[in-house]
């Protein structure tokens, strides 16, 4: 692990945003190196996350990833006043629970006595939603360690939200995948993200919850029209629901947490495969992902993921989008029209 300062991070930031070409690639390896030192605070937040959670006794799913290259680049892209040091989700924890109040329930036990800074307020999405309809509470965690100035003051995201809305989250995701654009980015055609926001919003009212404040005034039966006549137009349920993805066949027996590499491939428009390499050691995946990533960075028909979760059946339900799973919310969206 090499220390990485916070002026050395910021300037590769803005080499990424501005500099020359030659220079790009030894930004990019700065980047890299800083990420992969928030390895060491991942694993030690997520270890307090599952305790917490043993104690709450609730049904929830939980996973780790490393953010990828790709996303972090476009980031910096993104915002160009952002000092990249303070990127808070290069690390991220999801836990996914029934119902808000389970979020709120397990929100208060991870904020009790932490070790670690707890950054308050939190970034609660489900109080206010994102003006694109996304709905979640981030909690951001300041990692303490002064014995490991590498690793001091890092900070991991942890983000928990309800079934419903991560079927959202993720199909969003995966509705990208299939266009080849970010639309939780804010790219991609204004009709799609329109249709994303009713959806949103229509959950808001089945989970009881605030509704975006663009589709507030709207009654539900106003929602369920416009979404109706928006997927008459696109078939965005339609494109959903006909996906194929090549299932892997992987057959694990663990009561400890997996790394896992994921390779999704798209072999046409509808056509995906996905290939999941498990490592039980940390080192090993880091460094099979790193090669990967690398010979893929610049591949649109290929994406590469770094992922840690107990087995692969809590893998597929934390990541839905990786295998292309959108039944969820294509289910209760059918639902709500009927």
């Amino acid at each position: 692990m090499n220390k990485i300062s916070n002026s050395q991070i910021n300037k590769a930031g803005e080499i990424i945003r501005s500099g020359a070409e030659g220079e790009k690639e030894k930004a990019i390896e700065i980047l890299n190196q800083w990420r992969y030192n928030h390895m060491l605070p991942l694993k030690n937040i997520r270890a307090i996350v599952d305790n917490r959670l043993r104690k709450l006794n609730l049904e929830c799913t939980v996973g780790q990833r490393l953010k990828r290259m790709t996303s972090i680049i476009g980031k910096i892209n993104r915002f160009p006043d952002m000092a990249v040091a303070k990127m808070q989700d290069v690390g991220g924890i999801r836990i996914i629970v029934p119902r808000i109040s389970d979020v709120r329930k397990v929100h208060d036990e991870l904020i009790k006595k932490s070790k670690h800074e707890v950054i308050i307020p939190p970034k609660d999405y489900i109080e206010a939603p994102k003006a694109d309809g996304y709905r979640s509470l981030h909690q951001v965690f300041k990692y303490q360690n002064e014995q490991n100035e590498e690793v001091n003051n890092m900070r991991i995201e942890v983000q928990i939200r309800t079934k419903l809305q991560h079927a959202w989250a993720t199909s969003v995701e995966t509705l990208g995948v299939i266009d080849r654009v970010s639309y939780k980015s804010g790219y991609g055609r204004e009709e799609n993200k329109r249709f994303f926001k009713i959806a949103s919003s229509l959950f808001s009212i089945m989970e009881n919850s605030n509704v975006m404040e663009e589709y507030s005034q709207y009654t539900r039966e106003d929602l369920i029209r416009e979404l109706m006549q928006i997927e008459r137009e696109q078939q965005i349920l339609t494109k959903l629901k006909g996906l194929s993805v090549l299932k892997p066949s992987l057959s694990l027996k663990s009561s400890g947490n997996i790394y896992f590499v994921l390779l999704l491939s798209a072999t046409d428009q509808k056509a995906f495969s996905i290939k999941v390499i498990p490592f039980d050691d940390e080192e090993q995946a880091t460094l099979h992902y790193d090669a990967l990533e690398k010979k893929t960075r610049n591949d649109p028909e290929k994406s590469a993921v770094l992922v840690r979760s107990r087995n692969l059946r809590e893998l597929k339900k934390a990541y839905p989008n990786y295998f292309l799973d959108t039944q969820h919310f294509v289910k209760t969206l059918e639902e709500i029209i009927r």
